[in-house]
C-alpha cells in the first residue's frame, strides 16, 4: 500500500513549479513595475512606460559602447534624458497606483536609480559606471514576462530533449568532421552548426570523400532535427494566439457571470423589497380585518344587549301593569 503522504514525482514537480511561480522575483529584485491588482489605467500606463524604459536602456547600451570607443560627445545630455525617463516612470506610476507603499517597495531599484543616479551628482567615474550598469537590471522585468513562455516551449512535446539532442548532434558531428577532415574542433563545430541550420556560408567545406559522405548524412539528419525545433516554435506561436483567444473568452465569461450575479442580486433585492411591501400590506389588511371583526362583535353585543334590554323593559312593564291591576282590584274590594 502507498503511504497517503507520498507525493508522485510529477505532482512534486508541479508543486515546486507552482511555488516558484508564486515567488514574485521581480518584486524581490525591485523591478516589478505596476502590480496586477492596480487599476487598468495604471497597468496600461505602466506597460507604455515599460516599453519606453526598454528603449532608454538600449540608448544606455549604445552610450556604453560609445564610451568604450572613447566617443563621449553628448554623453551628459543622453544621461539626463535617460534619467528623465526613469524619473517620469516613477513619478507617473506613483501618482496612478493606489497602493503607493507597495509600488515603492516592489520597485526599490528604480527608486535607487532615480535618487542616486541624479545626473548632476558626481560620485566619480567608477560609481557612475556602476549606477549606469544597474539600470540594465530593469531588463529583468521584460525577461520575467517571457521566462514562463520559454519554460512552456521547452515543456511542450519534450522540446528540451529535442534541443539537447540537437546540441549533442552539433558537438558529435563537429568532432567527427574535424577528425575526417583533419581540422580543429572549433572549425568542425562551426561546420556542423552552419550545415544543420541550413545556413551554408560555404567558408568551411569537406574536401575528402569521407567528409562529403558524412556531410550528406549530416544534412539529412540536421534538417530533420532543425525542422522539429522550428515546428515546436511555430506550434507555440499558434498556441499562444489560441491561449490569448481562450483567455479573452474566459474573461468575457467571467465578466458575464459577474454581471449576471449583479443582476441576480438586484432582482433579489427588488423581490425582497416587493415581498416586504406585500407583507406590510397584508399585515395592515389583517389588522383592519381584525378591527372590523372586533367592531362587528361589539356591535352584535350592543344589539344583543339592546334586545335584551327591550325584553326586560317589556317584562318589567308587564309586571307593573299586573301590579297596578292588582292594586286597583284590592282598592275596589275595600270600597
Amino acid at each position: 500500500m502507498k503511504d497517503d503522504g507520498f507525493t508522485p514525482s510529477g505532482q512534486l514537480k508541479e508543486s515546486v513549479q507552482e511555488k516558484i511561480k508564486q515567488v514574485n522575483l521581480r518584486a524581490i529584485l525591485g523591478v516589478e513595475g505596476v502590480h496586477s491588482e492596480e487599476s487598468q489605467l495604471a497597468i496600461n500606463i505602466g506597460r507604455i512606460f515599460s516599453v519606453v524604459v526598454v528603449l532608454a536602456l538600449m540608448v544606455v547600451l549604445v552610450q556604453l559602447l560609445l564610451g568604450l570607443a572613447h566617443e563621449k560627445e553628448g554623453d551628459f545630455y543622453v544621461t539626463v534624458g535617460v534619467w528623465a525617463v526613469f524619473a517620469a516612470e516613477l513619478s507617473v506610476n506613483l501618482i496612478l497606483v493606489k497602493n503607493k507603499k507597495r509600488y515603492l517597495l516592489h520597485n526599490w531599484l528604480n527608486v535607487t536609480i532615480v535618487v542616486f543616479a541624479f545626473p548632476w551628482l558626481n560620485y566619480g567615474s567608477e560609481w557612475t559606471t556602476i549606477l549606469r550598469t544597474l539600470r540594465f537590471m530593469l531588463l529583468i522585468r521584460v525577461v520575467a514576462d517571457i521566462f514562463w513562455d520559454v519554460v512552456l516551449i521547452l515543456r511542450r512535446n519534450n522540446f528540451w530533449m529535442v534541443l539537447l539532442a540537437e546540441t549533442l548532434l552539433i558537438i558529435v558531428s563537429g568532432a567527427i568532421f574535424a577528425a575526417l577532415e583533419n581540422r580543429d574542433f572549433s572549425t568542425g563545430i562551426w561546420y556542423s552548426l552552419v550545415t544543420i541550420t541550413t545556413v551554408g556560408y560555404g567558408d568551411v567545406v569537406p574536401y575528402t570523400e569521407k567528409g562529403r559522405i558524412f556531410g550528406t548524412i549530416l544534412i539529412v539528419f540536421g534538417v530533420i532535427f532543425f525542422s522539429l525545433i522550428t515546428a515546436n516554435i511555430a506550434a507555440f506561436l499558434v498556441g499562444a494566439e489560441q491561449r490569448r483567444t481562450e483567455k479573452e473568452i474566459l474573461d468575457y465569461v467571467k465578466i458575464t457571470k459577474l454581471r449576471l450575479e449583479e443582476q441576480s442580486e438586484v432582482h433579489e433585492r427588488r423581490m425582497n423589497h416587493i415581498l416586504t411591501q406585500l407583507t406590510e400590506k397584508l399585515d395592515s389588511i389583517e389588522s383592519e380585518i381584525d378591527e372590523k371583526q372586533h367592531a362587528q362583535r361589539l356591535s352584535k353585543r350592543v344589539s344583543d344587549f339592546e334586545d335584551k334590554l327591550k325584553n326586560d323593559s317589556k317584562h318589567f312593564q308587564h309586571r307593573l301593569d299586573e301590579i297596578e291591576k292588582h292594586i286597583n282590584r284590592r282598592a275596589n274590594e275595600l270600597e
